[in-house]
């Protein structure tokens, strides 16, 4: 019997890259249903990206978000205006190169963070509401390890 989804066995699982995907959107749309109750700066998702990953790598360089996020320099650039625009990240003078700026995010920046990351929990917890704690810790789990 051939497998509709796979064409080719011995390749990539493309199972579970449609599984991921439909999580993925899943977790898009319920962000952007409550989005006007936790984007009190409006940063959008393409702004909340770019803090969550700052908060993960900070301090960081533009060409380190750029490589982080598949993004183009310009696009990076702007985007990393407009966060500073809003009082959420700051440059700072990089010790081992001065012709280096190190992105990090304000106090500001350090509290948006933190209602993303609330934000993205409770959306999580209705789309996670049907899995069996059991199932759940399992899935953490498994995330840890990527």
């Amino acid at each position: 019997m051939v497998d509709k989804v796979n064409i080719n066995p011995a390749g990539p699982d493309i199972e579970v890259a449609r599984l991921i995907d439909r999580m993925t959107r899943r977790i898009h749309a319920a962000l952007n249903a409550r989005a006007a109750e936790f984007d009190r700066h409006r940063v959008g998702p393409a702004g909340g990206i770019l803090l969550l990953t700052l908060a993960d790598h900070e301090p960081a360089r533009v060409q380190d978000l750029v490589r982080l996020m598949a993004r183009d320099k310009g696009q990076m650039t702007r985007g990393v205006q407009a966060l500073e625009r809003k009082g959420l990240i700051a440059r700072r003078d990089c010790a081992d190169d001065a012709r280096v700026s190190l992105l990090v995010l304000t106090e500001e920046g350090h509290r948006a963070v933190g209602e993303l990351q609330h934000a993205v929990a409770e959306a999580l917890d209705g789309i996670l509401a049907p899995l069996p704690a059991a199932d759940r810790r399992q899935l953490k789990a498994i995330l840890a390890k990527l």
